[in-house]
């Protein structure tokens, strides 16, 4: 493994020990190596999320002008409440 140098600022050298110290771990590259893991499963987590939403729409349909008061109505269907 090769090593690199990389420049934060002192604050954020200051949050990272802090996580360091909550998770236990002996030092700030282990730490960021744990958060950057972290981080990618995240992101892959929510890249699943955002792929249902998109293949989602493929049913959506133009309902036309709509009035933000009968949501209610245009999501389940029934009487409108609202006196438009």
């Amino acid at each position: 493994m090769s090593y690199t140098t990389i420049r934060i600022s002192k604050e954020d050298r200051e949050r990272l020990r802090r996580i360091a110290k909550l998770l236990n771990k002996n030092s700030l590259a282990e730490t960021l190596r744990y958060l950057i893991s972290l981080a990618e499963r995240e992101l892959d987590r929510q890249e699943g999320k955002l792929k249902n939403v998109i293949s989602s729409l493929k049913y959506a349909k133009d309902i036309g002008p709509t009035n933000a008061e009968d949501v209610d109505r245009y999501l389940y269907g029934g009487e409108s409440d609202s006196t438009n």
